[in-house]
Formats: C-alpha cells, sequence, structure tokens
C-alpha cells in the first residue's frame, strides 16, 4: 500500500521563508491535509492512515505557532 512508506509530509521542517505568508499556507495545506487523512484513516478502520494524518496535522500545526508571517 501507498501508505505504508513513511514520507516527509510530517515534518515540521519550514518549507519557505521563516514568516513568511508561503509558509504560512504551506503549513495550513499541510494541517487540512493530515485532518483529511485522520478522518478518512478512521472512516476506513486504517490506523496507519489516521496516525500519519494525526501526526501531518500536529506537524503542520507546529510550523504554524512558529510562523509570524501571519
Amino acid at each position: 500500500m501507498a501508505h505504508d512508506i513513511d514520507r516527509p509530509d510530517d515534518s515540521n521542517a519550514n518549507r519557505y521563508a521563516k514568516d513568511s505568508v508561503a509558509e504560512e499556507t504551506s503549513a495550513t495545506g499541510q494541517r487540512v491535509k493530515g485532518a483529511i487523512k485522520e478522518e478518512v484513516g478512521d472512516l476506513i478502520d486504517d490506523e496507519q492512515m489516521e496516525d500519519k494524518g494525526a501526526r501531518e496535522n500536529e506537524a503542520g500545526k507546529d510550523r504554524q505557532r512558529r510562523n509570524d508571517g501571519v
């Protein structure tokens, strides 16, 4: 299954310049994507997908907390 591979989507490393709108937007996208994965994983009873989504969501939240661009 594709979700068996742990990709760096759950990394909380900045992807754009710190304190920028682009970083805030990217972090928001990561958080939303993670939340969706978490919900879908719960819905289809896929614990790996649910856990991966939770990690992505938290990483996005962490990036947003550190970003002062917005």
